[in-house]
């Protein structure tokens, strides 16, 4: 399955994710609120808008999400190798070993902030 983005504004891309993170628990649980979202990334959408990413300026691949099963691969390898993502941030659990799936390592760890709430793990692509 071959994903095509395309990119977006802020406010189309918050919208959509907005939105899936209404439809899913799991998407609201593993992304940002749309507010606290860079108003100066880059924003891609699936042409039916269930689906999408963000790199910021820094080359952190951020907001990932889909509401359609099996688009996940897709979409980090295209924000890895068409878009400039190049490092990540996510929860502890079976994030950073999907992550490593598409060369990313763990450089950094730290505690959440909420006591008992899994690790922050930062990864990088490896080179």
């Amino acid at each position: 399955m071959t994903t095509y983005v395309h990119p977006v504004s802020w406010s189309e891309y918050t919208a959509a994710l907005g939105w899936a993170r209404t439809a899913s628990r799991r998407i609201a649980e593993a992304t940002s609120a749309p507010k606290e979202m860079p108003r100066g990334a880059s924003y891609y959408l699936s042409n039916d808008f269930q689906s999408g990413f963000g790199v910021a300026v820094d080359g952190t691949l951020i907001g990932l999400f889909s509401t359609v099963k099996g688009r996940g691969e897709d979409l980090v390898r295209t924000a890895v190798a068409h878009k400039g993502a190049n490092k990540l941030d996510c929860f502890d659990g079976f994030l950073p070993a999907y992550y490593e799936r598409f060369g990313f390592t763990e450089t950094e760890r730290v505690p959440n902030w909420s006591a008992g709430e899994p690790d922050v793990v930062f990864m990088a692509v490896s080179v």
